[in-house]
Parts: C-alpha cells; structure tokens; sequence
C-alpha cells in the first residue's frame, strides 16, 4: 500500500490553487500595507483609515497568535408551540382538566374544614 497515491483533499486542492494564485508573502505585504491605509476626504485630504487598520491588525494577529476559543451560542430548546395559556391547556386536555377539578375539590374541601 505504500506504492499508492493518496487522491488530494478539496481542500488541499485549494491550498494549493490559493499558494499558485496568491503566495503567503504577498497576502502577508498586503495585510502590513493595509496597517498603513488611509482614506480620501470629499476635499481632497487624506486621514487614517481606522476601520481598515484595525481589521488587518486583527487577521495578522489571529494569523500570528491564533483566536481564541468561542463559545458556541446556548440555544433554547425549541418547544413547537408558542406558550399556550391556561385556559387553552385546559380546553386541549381532559387530564390537566381533571388534575384541577381534583385539587379545586381538595381545596374547598379544606376550607370546609
């Protein structure tokens, strides 16, 4: 079996179309000059452009250092009803009817007493 070539991965693949296409040194000149990025004003005056330099600083960071783990979002669990009332549970099922009947009784029972 070591005779046989292994049939490259969709994403090796593409690892190497992006190296062939945009080689890691140049995606890496481009991230530093957008540290540097400015933007024209309406008048012809040029000023930082934070918003650039912030997002490349943090792709070379994440790139350099690496992210951190996240959290997945806590879901609810999905019920398929929106809450129902009471008086729609109860019109909906003969049980919760009796289960109150039974402790409607017990409660006038006890204040009988």
């Amino acid at each position: 079996m070591s005779g046989m070539k292994s049939t490259p991965t969709i994403n090796e693949k593409l690892s190497e179309a992006i190296d062939q296409e945009a080689p890691a040194e140049r995606i890496i000149t481009a991230l530093a000059n957008a540290l540097e990025a400015d933007v024209a004003a309406k008048d012809g005056t040029r000023a930082p452009d934070h918003r650039t330099r912030v997002a490349a600083a943090q792709l070379l960071l994440n790139y350099r250092i690496g992210r951190p783990n996240e959290r997945p979002p806590v879901k609810e669990p999905e019920t398929g009803q929106q809450s129902e009332s009471l008086e729609e549970k109860l019109k909906r099922s003969p049980a919760l009817r009796e289960m109150y009947q039974r402790m409607i009784d017990e409660a006038v029972e006890a204040a009988r007493e």
